[in-house]
């Protein structure tokens, strides 16, 4: 026998039991037993659990035998019992349906997981004080229930698990539970409480399970307020009177539920919780307000209110499933449909959650739901916590349907990088065909390598990526080609490199032959004009970059007209034209060739700066802007007796006995032959031991503040042989363009005419001639400078060492105007009384115009050497130049060999005569510097 239910008898002992040793329950309805019964370690160890419902006219004051549950008393015992904490420490679940004074006692009781229930009236709230472990206490209060002893549960720190208050009266809350009393559940059901004095504070108790308080009442608010300011982690209120609520109380609230309450306050536009809150129930009361996808995350339950607006799809989708679709009943929704709601893969979107460290796996996505129930697997098991999760899966992917929408996904499981088996593009789009990719384009990243990588993002809304493929754009045109590297990253897992042809889009310029100056780039649709042209606005290429080539002069007395020509193009918007900064009147309509303008004399300077502005773009240049009808000859022919000066063109007409371009008095002597010759892009003039050379030094392309921008590598001068001279070609490895230099020997007196110039060379002389064509400039405002060199030595070999003459280097210079400063024209060099004369033309034809040339610099050298340069304007097609020539002759003072004894040799000193005023001229220091420059390091 296990059970033994005794519904009257006598008096009954321990000893009536002992006979009974399997006994393991015992029921006292009606009758009466001796309180040893209860004492059962004493008599029977396997007897535990005892209910007693029969007449109870004692207390308890020993200790109780080991039960599981004790059941004392019913609703019709009257007599109170006093039982202390000590008597039920083997106890583990005491409950009373009588009145029970628990007394605090002298000995401290231990009882584990102890449950203690008062289903009886009780009149006041237990002192626990001694139990230790108490797991559970249930209290149902009297109407004369006595509300200070709610001080008794500052006490209660031994209960672990729950405190269930029930009452049938209107009481005031517990205040005392704001004092930290650990537990996990608190319930409180009675027939309202009391309105509170202020807010109640239970943050003391943030981590209980579940706080819940099933009938608020009408009275239970802060002045219409909710009466709370601070809750713990799980809440249940219902059935009360609190109009307005301030929802930032519950941000960390993870589970919220507000029901019956009468709430009017209008619902959070958006989701204002933590993530930590997963489930917000506000159903039957009157809150107004429309739900955004911000509240995805959070399981809703809104039924009976004012809600109106459109469902998100994370509920809208699931509303045919009956619990969903309860939840928001009975407001004005736009779109509540609990039969027709149909979604796919569009708006479905989920994935797994790979977690390496733990190995968990987590459904997530987009409009996954919240019922458990709506999904079929096929290898997997999904729990549905405060999360998806994903468990007893077997292989690398599952297969997932949602059965209310029938939808059918491939996902996979185990952190398996995704795989590229193909790529297929088309212009921007490409389809790339594998496994183990996503729905979920927010997780996936696909990048394609190059010189800056390209991001392929998924534009096309309407095309959901998939297990096996997907679909991206990248942008368009598409400008890099070649082969690419494309790689798939889902969250972390990156796939491996796959190689594939990335073809460029051709894009249609929006003129397809560019105007005719210019080539379509299709890569990107823009026509990129040549070096001459640019576009602006809606002018394709037809916009000139316009330049100066060439320019007249006029009268520095009267002043006049000066024509510009150059590279203006045939649209002319805000143009002028600004000399030394002051603005010249135009005197003719613009053409694409010509600028037409006036200046007065006097007004600028001989050697001006020039500005032409038109359609916001300008050019920078110099111009010498009058022209001297006087020129100046080389050293005035020596005076009138030596030669008569043409001021026309600057020639001496030299009398009997003179000669040379100064005419210079013949020596008494006999000549020494002179010889020339021409090797290695230069001159060779020869006498005794004296040799002059003159040659090319460099081509330097210069802006205009005169600043080198490069210097032209002349790699290779290719010879060709012509009548009387060489004719040199050269490339350049750094710069277009076609560099031709022709040294020419004049045997007989010779006239020659160029860009308007007239002049004559002597028998024996030498020429010299450049041309550039087609040299494409680093900037329209930029221009190239001929740089020559020029020196005298001796030959240690030559068969002839004549020392009866003075050996020092004499350098001289000269300008043919006094209009042009920092212009040179002639140069001498002086040496045993030999003069090598070297003159350079002031004209030069720029693109088939006549126009001024400047000649910038001369300098004596450290090797007593001469270095010029020669000014060419910027040509758009081709510039030549006809000179400098040159001519060897003998001084008056020369000295044949056996004039003078024999001299020791000496080493050739710098003349110590001072140099020429052109040589003090502060305004060369910067040309001199360039020029210094080119020569010590560019071209050494």
């Amino acid at each position: 026998m296990d059970q033994l239910l005794i519904l009257y008898s006598s008096p009954i002992k321990t000893d009536d039991l002992k006979c009974l040793p399997f006994l393991a329950s015992f029921n006292l309805v009606n009758g009466f037993a001796n309180p040893s019964i209860l004492q059962t370690n004493s008599y029977n160890t396997n007897l535990k659990k005892i209910k007693w419902s029969s007449y109870i006219p004692f207390d308890i004051d020993f200790e109780i035998g080991n039960l599981d549950s004790l059941d004392w008393g019913s609703s019709q015992t009257s007599h109170i019992s006093t039982i202390t904490p000590y008597s039920l420490k083997n106890v583990r679940i005491f409950n009373s349906k009588s009145n029970v004074n628990l007394v605090p006692g002298t000995n401290s009781g231990y009882v584990n997981n102890y449950t203690i229930s008062y289903s009886g009236n009780s009149n006041n709230m237990p002192d626990l004080t001694n139990m230790i472990n108490v797991g559970t206490i249930s209290m149902n209060f009297a109407l004369s229930f006595n509300e200070s002893s709610f001080i008794n549960m500052n006490g209660y720190s031994n209960v672990l698990k729950t405190i269930l208050i029930s009452s049938s009266t209107i009481m005031r809350f517990p205040y005392e539970l704001a004092n930290g009393v650990p537990r996990d559940y608190l319930y409180i059901n009675s027939d309202g409480l009391k309105a509170p004095s202020s807010l109640i504070d239970l943050s003391n108790i943030p981590y209980i399970s579940m706080f819940q308080i099933l009938k608020m009442g009408q009275d239970f608010n802060y002045q219409g307020n909710f009466p709370f300011s601070k809750l713990p982690l799980k809440c249940h209120f219902a059935k009360g009177n609190t109009p307005n609520v301030d929802w930032q109380i519950f941000e960390n609230v993870t589970g919220i539920m507000l029901q019956d309450l009468k709430i009017i306050t209008p619902f959070p536009p958006s989701n204002p919780f933590s993530p930590l809150v997963t489930s917000f129930d506000v159903s039957q009361n009157q809150i107004a307000g429309q739900v955004d996808e911000s509240w995805c995350s959070v399981l809703l339950t809104l039924n009976k209110n004012l809600f109106t607006g459109v469902i998100p799809n994370c509920f809208y989708c699931y509303l045919n499933i009956q619990s969903i679709g309860n939840s928001f009943a009975q407001n004005n929704f736009d779109n509540y449909n609990t039969t027709n709601n149909k979604c796919g893969y569009d708006i479905i979107v989920p994935y797994v959650y790979y977690n390496k460290t733990s190995t968990l796996l987590t459904l997530r996505g987009k409009n996954l739901g919240w019922v458990q129930t709506n999904f079929k697997t096929s290898t997997c098991v999904i729990i549905f916590t405060d999360r998806f999760t994903v468990v007893g899966c077997t292989g690398t992917y599952m297969n997932v349907t949602f059965v209310n929408q029938n939808l059918n996904f491939t996902l996979s499981l185990d952190g398996t990088e995704p795989i590229i088996s193909n790529v297929i593009q088309t212009n921007n789009t490409f389809i790339i065909s594998g496994s183990y990719f996503a729905y979920e384009p927010s997780i996936i990243n696909v990048t394609i390598d190059g010189e800056s990588p390209l991001n392929c993002e998924f534009t096309n809304s309407s095309i959901i990526p998939t297990f096996y493929s997907i679909q991206c754009d990248i942008g368009y045109p598409v400008v890099e080609y070649g082969l690419k590297n494309l790689t798939v990253q889902v969250n972390s897992l990156v796939s491996k490199p796959y190689e594939f042809s990335l073809d460029y889009t051709k894009v249609p310029c929006p003129i397809s032959d560019c105007n005719g100056n210019g080539i379509c780039n299709d890569h990107i649709g823009v026509c990129e004009c040549f070096n001459d042209w640019k576009t602006i606005d809606d002018e394709i290429c037809t916009v000139a970059i316009h330049y100066l080539s060439a320019y007249t002069q006029t009268s520095d007395i009267d002043g006049g007209i000066i024509n510009l020509y150059g590279f203006f193009g045939d649209i002319h918007n805000d143009y002028k034209v600004l000399i030394d900064g002051i603005q010249c009147p135009i005197e003719v309509a613009p053409t694409s060739t010509v600028f037409t303008i006036s200046v007065d004399s006097g007004t600028i300077g001989t050697n001006s700066s020039i500005e032409i502005i038109q359609n916001d773009l300008s050019f920078h240049g110099t111009i010498y802007p009058y022209e001297n009808l006087i020129k100046e000859c080389p050293s005035n022919c020596n005076g009138i007796s030596n030669g008569k000066c043409n001021s026309t063109t600057g020639e001496c007409t030299c009398n009997e006995g003179f000669i040379g371009v100064d005419c210079i008095k013949l020596t008494n002597y006999t000549l020494p032959t002179i010889t020339s010759s021409i090797s290695n892009v230069g001159l060779l003039f020869k006498s005794e031991q004296t040799v002059f050379i003159a040659s090319f030094y460099s081509f330097v392309e210069v802006d205009y503040t005169g600043t080198i921008i490069k210097s032209v590598v002349i790699s290779s001068w290719e010879p060709e042989n012509i009548n009387q001279g060489i004719k040199y070609t050269g490339s350049s490895s750094n710069s277009d363009g076609v560099f031709e230099i022709t040294f020419l020997k004049v045997p007989t007196n010779q006239q020659f005419s160029f860009a308007g110039n007239e002049f004559n060379i002597g028998a024996g002389g030498a020429k010299m001639s450049i041309t550039v064509s087609n040299y494409t400039y680093s900037n329209q405002s930029n221009y190239l400078v001929a740089a020559m060199q020029a020196k005298a030595e001796s030959d240690p070999r030559s068969p002839i060492q004549n020392k009866c003459n003075n050996g020092t280097i004499v350098i001289t210079s000269q300008s043919n105007s006094n209009l042009t400063l920092n212009n040179y024209n002639y140069f001498t060099i002086s040496k045993d009384a030999k003069r090598l004369s070297i003159r350079l033309q002031d004209r030069l034809i720029s693109d088939g115009q006549a126009t001024f040339m400047v000649n910038q610099l001369n300098i004596q050298q450290p090797d007593h050497s001469l270095l010029f340069g020669m000014s060419l304007p910027h040509c758009g097609k081709q510039c030549s130049i006809d000179g400098p020539d040159f001519i060897v002759n003998i001084e008056s003072n020369y000295k044949v060999l056996s004039s003078c004894s024999p001299q020791p040799t000496s080493t050739p000193k710098s003349s110590s005569e001072e140099p020429s005023s052109s040589l003090k001229q502060q305004s060369l220091i910067s040309f001199i510097l360039i020029i210094f420059l080119i020569s010590s390091i560019i071209l050494n």
